[in-house]
């Protein structure tokens, strides 16, 4: 592994399989990602699945916003002919069918994507998580996330343990570590434009770990790895792990 810097699987391996599928997070661990980022909402009939997007049209044969459609519609869609045919029919998974699936084979990083302005849906969203890896017994392997503030504060009420790593951009950056204190965060999530020594060395500095996002060419993934970081969030886990593979 690239100056033990820890490989992310963004998505699962979504470089080369369809993102936020089963078959993507299996691929993932074969090409040696020790974590896995997924995204997380409610259907309208408040089912947890792990998918990225706000509306369906993007990465399934559906159409409309998730929010708005039932989990037995979506269960119904192809998730994976948007990215290749060979990939036809893939489904989007529940988060439980996704906790089954990598318990006890990965760390998780759980991306929680509630609605803007959520409201009731945002706490619902959040117990129902929380729920899940509850019953999975998870709370050790998974790390939570949000670009949403309300959502990891929730997290950190119903979860005084829970592992915390905070997002954050270029605009953020004073915010997040300010909420990083606040909640007792593990981790700061930057995105990868933004990393520099100085900022390396400030999370390093405040205890924490840093895991950037998302770093997929070899130049960039070779630059982090130099200046320090923990963690790389990339759809090619196997150019983390492995030199060789960043020229193929």
């Amino acid at each position: 592994m690239t100056s033990g810097v820890l490989p992310i699987a963004h998505r699962g391996a979504s470089g080369t399989t369809p993102e936020n599928t089963k078959l993507a997070f299996i691929r993932a661990l074969d090409l040696g990602a020790r974590v896995i980022e997924l995204d997380v909402q409610l259907t309208r009939d408040a089912t947890v699945i792990v998918f990225h997007d706000d509306t369906l049209d993007r990465t399934t044969s559906g159409t409309g916003k998730v929010a708005d459609t039932d989990f037995a519609k979506i269960r119904k869609l192809d998730a994976g002919s948007w990215f290749s045919p060979t990939f036809a029919h893939l489904e989007v998974p529940t988060l439980e069918e996704t906790l089954d699936v990598l318990r006890g084979r990965a760390d998780l990083n759980i991306e929680l994507k509630p609605e803007p302005d959520a409201g009731v849906r945002r706490e619902k969203l959040v117990k129902h998580v929380v729920t899940a890896i509850a019953r999975f017994s998870m709370f050790d392997s998974v790390i939570f996330s949000s670009f949403d503030d309300h959502a990891m504060r929730l997290v950190r009420s119903l979860v005084p343990a829970a592992r915390i790593g905070i997002l954050c951009m270029r605009e953020t950056r004073e915010s997040a570590f300010a909420l990083a204190d606040e909640l007792g965060a593990e981790n700061i999530h930057p995105e990868s434009r933004m990393v520099d020594s100085a900022l390396v060395a400030e999370v390093h500095a405040s205890g924490r770990k840093l895991w950037a996002w998302t770093a997929n060419e070899p130049g960039e993934i070779a630059v982090l790895s130099a200046l320090g970081v923990d963690g790389l969030f990339t759809d090619y886990p196997d150019r983390v792990c492995n030199p060789k593979a960043r020229r193929r």
